[in-house]
């Protein structure tokens, strides 16, 4: 499967799990923040998490005090994944995520303690919330980015930092997928990311932000990506609005982040109730 997280090979089961075929070396260990005020170059606001990347966002009402926010994907907060319309909500957290500064070297190494969020239907991800403020986290020179209100449209030129690799993948969109099939998952409006175009995303991308390059706002996340074999199981697929199915050679994904500011109460609390809320709820 093409998911973009990035796993050791424990067994043969976890073999044919790795993305695109990517076995890691350990992560670099932290280093002191580098600066008292916040960075703005091309990995300012990212986050490298155990095999994945995400990033740090504020809410548009958000205050200093407030605790700080990570958006990843949800594969990449469970191992086995959450199931087809399995959705996770308020459970305690203890994950070490390194937050980088702007010329991607680690300014703070923060913990989530709490995770707000976490589906692989409709959209794949996950809200984590941090033990540290965002007074904190800039006073470490980490500055958090912006989600925009609605995805990219077709030809939009976007950027795809990854705080894993400390990398960056540049391309033009492709417009969006009606909907997008791997294994049980189903995702709507995926973000087409063209590989022969410049983004030629690999395992640990999972969670990179999408920016648009035009206005530096957050417009999806990176999730999947074509490696061949069967379709709609060892790559993703992709279904019309006539219920055709194809898999599109060398065609990467994102989703959809816009949906998360429907989901907030007042602008400032992430809250599924909130009216116009597009995000999966959990099960009765």
């Amino acid at each position: 499967m093409p998911l973009l997280r990035a796993r050791r090979a424990a067994s043969s089961v976890a073999l044919a799990l790795l993305v695109l075929g990517t076995v890691l070396s350990p992560l670099p260990t932290s280093a002191a923040p580098t600066s008292t005020s916040a960075d703005t170059g091309r990995f300012a606001g990212t986050a490298r998490l155990p095999g994945c990347s995400g990033a740090l966002v504020r809410w548009p009402a958000a205050l200093d005090t407030d605790r700080g926010v990570v958006i990843t994907n949800g594969h990449c907060v469970r191992f086995p994944f959450l199931g087809a319309r399995e959705v996770l909500v308020d459970q305690e957290r203890w994950t070490r995520v390194e937050l980088l500064d702007g010329r991607g070297e680690v300014a703070r190494a923060a913990r989530a303690v709490r995770l707000d969020y976490a589906a692989m239907f409709r959209t794949d991800l996950a809200v984590l919330t941090l033990r540290e403020t965002y007074a904190e986290l800039a006073g470490a020179g980490v500055a958090p980015l912006t989600l925009a209100e609605a995805g990219p449209s077709r030809g939009d030129r976007i950027r795809i930092p990854s705080a894993y690799w400390t990398e960056q993948r540049v391309c033009a969109t492709r417009g969006t997928a009606y909907r997008l099939h791997e294994r049980a998952w189903d995702w709507w409006r995926s973000i087409r990311l063209p590989a022969r175009d410049g983004c030629a995303i690999r395992g640990g991308y999972s969670g990179s932000p999408i920016v648009s390059r035009s206005t530096g706002l957050v417009v999806g996340i990176a999730n999947t990506g074509y490696v061949g074999g069967r379709r709609c199981i060892d790559s993703a697929c992709e279904e019309d609005r006539r219920g055709r199915v194809r898999m599109v050679p060398h065609m990467n994904y994102g989703q959809q982040t816009s949906w998360l500011l429907g989901c907030l109460d007042g602008g400032r609390a992430f809250d599924l109730d909130t009216p116009g809320c597009r995000l999966a709820k959990p099960r009765a």
